[in-house]
């Protein structure tokens, strides 16, 4: 009997993070990129997807490559925040693609970068009418790499730049090699 209830014990702290996934969805993804692969990702998960509410109910959570990492809950809502500027045209803008130049590199080896993917928000008569992820900032780690994502508007570029950072950091302080 000691061992059955041992056994539901462990299977229950083993399943709880991802019943908690379960019930969010996914805000905000970066992904370090070398060519056509993603080597790393940081997620960012919530249970509501609109950056304009706030609700004593918010749940976040955040993982680095499917491990829930725990932070403050400060930093949670510093990305809340964050994301607003650059989760829809109204505010971001838009999303622009650049053209890459044409001229020469002569680095050999993997294009590498990172780009932060976002929900980003269809609104018509300030409601939702759809959510899809799509990339919104890039940074290229070299001159091979060709994604190259930004919002229009100076503020959306800077706020998501800051995410960059944030998750960066966290990546750098929390990530189990």
């Amino acid at each position: 009997m000691k061992t059955l209830i041992r056994v539901f014990v462990v299977l229950v702290l083993v399943l709880f993070p991802n019943m908690t996934l379960a019930e969010q969805t996914l805000l905000l993804n970066l992904k370090y990129k070398s060519d056509n692969t993603v080597t790393k990702e940081i997620k960012f998960y919530g249970n509501d997807i609109d950056p304009n509410s706030r609700s004593i109910d918010d749940q976040f959570s955040l993982s680095i490559d499917g491990q829930l990492i725990k932070v403050p809950e400060s930093i949670y809502g510093r990305l809340e925040g964050l994301r607003r500027s650059f989760s829809y045209d109204i505010l971001s803008g838009g999303i622009q693609q650049k053209e890459i130049g044409k001229f020469g590199c002569l680095l050999g080896g993997p294009a590498k970068g990172i780009v932060l993917d976002a929900r980003y928000l269809t609104y018509q008569n300030t409601r939702i009418i759809s959510s899809q992820m799509r990339p919104v900032f890039s940074l290229a780690s070299n001159c091979l790499f060709p994604e190259t994502y930004s919002p229009i508007k100076s503020n959306a570029r800077e706020d998501a730049r800051a995410v960059v950072e944030i998750l960066n950091t966290l990546n750098l302080f929390l990530a189990k090699e």
